[in-house]
């Protein structure tokens, strides 16, 4: 087995793929080796993510992260012999992961404060080194040879890392929350008569004001509802001035998201034509809605009914209804 080490770097110079040698502080020496940086950040994020559509197209990305290292590695002749270089289709990748990310989080309306969870900041660290690595390829085209591609390609990845990013902290957050409120119904409710039972109207109606509150924080009315474990309308609060359709719309947020054990907004991407619950709409023809602001109501690790807030954008019913479930 070959040494680690060989020397031939000992002057300070390094060999591109193809033949040449150059400084070990030129640009391109740079530029590849902060895309390594960024490949080693994208995989200690993978080591510390259990979303499986995260750690997919992290694995993806640190794949294709070789092949664009291997090119700006390379000279002329080098770069000639290289196969599998990246393409508009890589492209195309980074910007559907940015748009499926976005259909479960929502638009971007505020600036995002890194340090949710581990894996959150591992890709925001990543991000940053993407950022720095295509600047420094974006002056490295400014004096030598460089594919548009490359260039593309390092653009869309650093949305597309921050896009993961933001997915982690929306599922870490979604988890805390469901724990809390756990944990708030045991407090409440627990003592002689035991454990809480599996769904309790006091803690629905408690939902029901801080949603109210919130609402009336953001002026926008908005119609609370509640199903349990059946799917069996509970509880309905509709606030003065709400849409008459959000009637409905929460109402079918609540069945959605208990009938499937998931907050709908993560059922919209996967109902799509290429998604795995493809047609999920007509199991129940009219009461299953697939945009944001149903969540399941989690009892003892259990779902045992489910929440549904409407009347804004789809962004503001899921804030609402976050905070209604956050204590």
């Amino acid at each position: 087995m070959a040494n680690l080490y060989t020397k031939a770097g000992d002057k300070g110079q390094t060999g591109l793929f193809g033949g040449s040698r150059v400084s070990k502080a030129s640009l391109r020496v740079e530029c590849y080796g902060t895309i390594d940086e960024a490949n080693s950040a994208l995989g200690m994020a993978y080591s510390l993510t259990e979303a499986e559509e995260i750690r997919s197209a992290l694995r993806r990305i640190q794949g294709r992260l070789f092949s664009l290292g291997a090119e700006l590695a390379s000279d002329e002749q080098g770069a000639a012999k290289l196969e599998g270089t990246i393409s508009d289709e890589d492209v195309a990748f980074l910007e559907g992961v940015v748009d499926k990310c976005t259909e479960t989080t929502g638009k971007q309306t505020h600036f995002v404060v890194p340090g949710v969870d581990p894996a959150s900041s591992a890709l925001h660290v990543a991000r940053t080194i993407v950022r720095r690595a295509e600047r420094n390829i974006v002056c490295l085209a400014e004096s030598e040879r460089v594919r548009e591609e490359l260039i593309r390609y390092v653009n869309r990845l650093s949305d597309a890392v921050y896009a993961l990013a933001r997915l982690q902290e929306d599922r870490t957050k979604e988890n805390e929350l469901r724990t809390r409120v756990t944990a708030m119904v045991r407090e409440k409710l627990s003592g002689a008569q035991g454990e809480p039972p599996p769904f309790c109207l006091a803690a629905l109606q408690n939902m029901a004001q801080r949603a109210a509150l919130r609402a009336e924080e953001i002026g926008v009315p908005m119609v609370f509802s509640a199903v349990d474990g059946g799917g069996n309308l509970i509880l309905l609060q509709k606030m003065d001035g709400a849409l008459l359709g959000s009637v409905d719309l929460s109402i079918g947020k609540a069945y959605t998201a208990n009938a499937f054990k998931r907050p709908t907004h993560e059922l919209g991407g996967a109902s799509r034509p290429d998604g795995p619950l493809y047609g999920i709409e007509s199991s129940a023809p009219g009461k299953i809605v697939l945009f944001g602001g149903g969540f399941p109501y989690v009892n003892g690790g259990e779902v045992a009914g489910g929440i549904g807030v409407s009347g804004g954008t789809v962004e503001q019913d899921m804030d609402v209804a976050r905070y209604a479930m956050s204590l």
